[in-house]
Formats: C-alpha cells, structure tokens, sequence
C-alpha cells in the first residue's frame, strides 16, 4: 500500500553506469509551463482525479510549482503550491538518506548486521538472521514474499513494533536471500527503529531537524499527527461500492519510516534540489550519494515498461530509490501510495532535471505525468499517450466494480442462496495466525462477524455457498473485501480459514492470501 511496486540477474557493470557511462542521447528540451499544465490538465480528465500537485525542477529555472483541481471532490477548494500531500512511500529515501549520514558520522555501517543495532530481529532462517545487513533492510532482497507482513501495520490493533517483530520471526520466505526483488514495507519499519536506537532521537526528529528543517520544506511534517489545525491539506478519494468518496485512513506510527511524511510541491521542490545538487542541504560526500543512487537489486525490466518510451535495457532498487535507464539517461525514482492518494517522485540527476507529482485518488496518474513530461522532455518523437492510458485505467475501475458486484449478487437475493453447511454457532470461535496473530470470528444475533483487530477491518460476513463467506469490512473505501472459506477436518469440524481478495483492486498489502488462521481449542 505505501507503494506498489514488484528478479534477479548479475549487477556486473551496472554500479559503474550509475555514476557515468550513459549512452548519448538527444539534447534535452526546456519544457514551458503551457506544456506542463497541458499534460496535467489532461490527466486530471481522463484519470478523473479531483486535484494534483506538482513540482517541476529545470537548469537554471526557478521551481514551477502549481496545483490543480481541488482538496475534496464535494468542494470548490483549490489545490495549490502549499497543500499538503501523504507522500507515502516516496518518504524511504529519507529514511535511506538519514542512514547515509549515520554512516558518514561513522555511527554505523551498511554492511553491519542489523543484529548488532535491534537484538530481536529474527527472520525464520537463523543464518539468514546472522547476515542480514542494514543495506539488505532498505534493499527489497530479502527472500520474502512481495508486501509480506503488511497487513499487520494496516490493522491498528496489531501495528506495533513487537507484533513487527514476531511477523518477520514467523514469515515464510519465498525465495532465495539476496536473489530476487521482492517490495517490503516491514523491514523499513525495522530500519526507522534502528535510526533511533543508534541517533538516540525519533525518527520524527531526525527526519524534521536533517531535512525538513534544513531544506526550508515549510509546511512538511514528517508524522500526519504533527499537522497543525486547520492546515491546507488534500483529503484522499476512492471508490467504495462504486461511489468516488473520501478516504480516512490514518496510518499508524509505525509505518513512518516505510511511508509517512506528509508534503507540498514546494517543500518537495528543496527535497529534489538537494538531491540533484550536492551543494543544497545537509553534506553528504559524493561517494554517499552515488550509493543511494547505485544499483543494488535488479528488478524485472517490466516494471519499467511504459507507453512513453521504448529501450529501456535495465531496472534495479538502490537504498530507498528505483534506477533505472529512460530515454538514453539515468533516472532514479518512487512512487508513493497511501489510501486515496498516490505520488511519484522522478529524478534526471545529470540533467539536473525532477519531476513531483501529488494526486489525491487512487490511480496511475501520478507516474503517468512525470513519465509524459520526460518524454516531451527528452524524446525527439515524444508519445502522447496519458489520454488514452487514463480511459483505459477508469475502464478497468469500473470492470473491478462489476467483478465485485458479480462477487455480491452470489449472495444478494434473500433465500435463494443454500444455507451454510454448519450452524452459524459452529464457525465461530478464535483462530490463529503465526505471524498475524489471533483473529476473532463471533456470532452476533443471525449474524457472523470477522474481527482482525482493526475497526476498519472488522464486518460482517456474508455466506456464499457451503463454508464460504464474504468478509464485508466496515471502511468500505477500502476495496478490501475477501472470501472467507473455513475447511473442515475428517469429523467435519472447523479446521481453519483460507483467505482471498474478492477484488483485483485490493491493494497487494491486504496480503490475505498469507493467512493460515488456525481453530484455536476450546477452553474447558
């Protein structure tokens, strides 16, 4: 959810190209501000976004910075230069930048184990657990599955760092250490818990006096509970049972590191000059940037793929950014994604040229952008294609609606659906998860309601046939409904519960799929 994102291949040469070495390409394009507002006025059509936030950054320019539309979509409010956006995941680099200077004050180094700094740190491999470094938590290699764990932070009553640490001591991996790309928002939460034990400060508080502070990123906080009464902020919007709404999602404090500052164009404007030139902002020597821009995990090259641009030849994770080559050039980047609200951070570090994009609906709007403005930017025969790439992302909106209405009507008529194969009495009862923990499934009156520990995440569950229900969860913003199916033993008692998502818009951190909740035994 912080950010959506998901192999493997030899780095031999890349660390070199990340610093130098790219191809020649075409001599760049200044892009004028009627370009600019062209191409997201069109977004803001075809994505059907109620407002957006950007800052462009161009040699030898001042910053333009512009908001469009509006804060809530039931209001006439404007987007503007100073409205505040959850930046989500795009907050890693941070996270990433303040270990580089723990690391340059020789406080720690990225290669030490994790062990040293956090005690408590297990993965399910004890050797895995004795090598697993500091770079490797800000990496996305970790053998895990994609957004393992996530939904333990989603879920309020779970998301707290020892229910963290008993997640990552329980979860599976998928595959080989060190071998493929895998996204991670967990380990991150790990990685802001080691900033503190070693800086002897929050996150928060290093965060707000390194950068915030420093950068002049007025208005910018780096924990939405800092946002002052009344602060021009942007609410988030979705859709829930087919209606646009707004979103309240508040994450909780541990999530901070993986994807919790809230930002403006014009803070993020001194985020980008910081990193595009090394006279801005806290000393950070060459060699330190260079790392958090280097190459660490290759990525499939399908994740870079775009309609805007052809050629691109490779694609990795570095500390906290995504690299990779884009019309001839090196471009670092992220993307961010909380509930509601989507951004996506786009860096040309050897043309000096940044790109910022802060939407406040659930979409592709945000990469779509800064992806159109390179290519108007840097390609001869730029595509025009955000137009047609916003049909086609709302067309498919509306054809998950409709697979989820499809999902409804197998319970939608009163009678005609069978009866559950059991009492209702007999399902409910506590089940358990070895690194969710425990789930609560209980009858009230006719009713069966699933709780995971989350007042969002708690509903009632709809029977569809046999022993499977769906889960209706009470935030119905959240597009996170799942079928419930609980299987039965020889005797034909409940065993346990397998989960799904009934949508294919459920966000990947709702990892359902992972559960195994077990029938705890009854208490004498």
């Amino acid at each position: 959810m912080l950010s959506r994102l998901r192999k493997y291949g030899p780095l031999i040469g890349l660390a070199a190209l990340a610093v130098g070495g790219w191809a020649e390409a075409a001599e760049p394009v200044r892009l004028s501000e009627r370009q600019i507002d062209q191409v997201v006025e069109t977004a803001i059509a075809s994505f059907e976004i109620p407002g957006v936030a950007i800052a462009v950054i161009q040699p030898g320019q001042a910053p333009y910075l512009k908001g469009y539309g509006v804060v809530d979509h039931r209001t006439n409010v404007p987007v503007n230069a100073d409205t505040l956006f959850g930046i989500g995941s795009i907050s890693k680099a941070f996270t990433t930048t303040e270990i580089a200077l723990l690391e340059q004050e020789g406080r720690l180094d990225w290669d030490d184990p994790v062990i040293d700094y956090v005690p408590e740190f297990r993965l399910s491999d004890p050797w895995v657990t004795r090598e697993f470094t500091i770079r490797d938590l800000v990496s996305h290699r970790s053998g895990l599955a994609p957004y393992a764990g996530d939904l333990v932070m989603l879920t309020e009553g779970k998301a707290n760092r020892a229910q963290v640490y008993q997640a990552l001591a329980h979860l599976e991996p998928k595959s080989s250490f060190r071998t493929e790309f895998a996204y991670d928002n967990l380990l991150y939460i790990v990685a802001g818990d080691l900033i503190e034990r070693v800086s002897g400060r929050s996150w928060q508080d290093e965060i707000q006096s390194r950068f915030l502070t420093r950068l002049d990123m007025s208005g910018c906080v780096p924990d939405q509970k800092q946002l002052a009464q009344g602060v021009a902020r942007s609410l988030a919007h979705d859709y829930a049972d087919g209606q646009l709404t707004t979103v309240d999602f508040p994450l909780p404090d541990i999530t901070l590191a993986a994807g919790g500052i809230f930002c403006n164009a014009r803070g993020m404007s001194q985020w980008m000059a910081f990193n595009l030139d090394p006279a801005k902002g806290p000393e950070l020597d060459a060699a330190r940037r260079a790392d958090l821009f280097s190459p660490v995990t290759l990525m499939p090259l399908g994740r870079a793929a775009s309609p805007y641009q052809a050629g691109t030849t490779f694609s990795a994770y570095g500390l906290g950014w995504m690299v990779q080559d884009s019309f001839g050039r090196r471009e670092v980047q992220h993307g961010g994604g909380l509930p509601g609200m989507v951004s996506y951070l786009s860096l040309y570090p050897d043309d000096g040229f940044g790109v910022m994009v802060m939407t406040n609906k659930t979409s592709g709007a945000a990469r779509a952008i800064a992806q159109q403005l390179a290519a108007l930017k840097f390609s001869p025969n730029p595509v025009r294609a955000i137009a047609d790439q916003g049909r086609a992302e709302m067309a498919a909106i509306r054809a998950a609606q409709a697979d989820t209405a499809v999902a409804g009507s197998e319970v939608a008529a009163a009678g005609e659906a069978p009866r559950p194969a059991l009492p209702l009495e007999q399902y409910a009862g506590r089940y358990d998860d070895a690194w969710f923990g425990p789930v609560e499934v209980r009858l009230d009156g006719e009713d069966l309601i699933m709780d995971l520990g989350s007042e969002a995440m708690s509903g009632r569950l709809r029977h569809v046939d046999g022993d499977r229900f769906i889960a209706v969860w009470r935030d119905r913003a959240l597009n996170a409904d799942a079928y419930v199916n609980f299987r039965l033993d020889p005797r034909g008692q409940v065993r346990d519960i397998e989960m799904a998502p009934v949508s294919a818009r459920t966000d990947p951190s709702f990892n359902f799929r992972d559960l195994r909740l077990v029938r705890a035994a009854k208490q004498p």
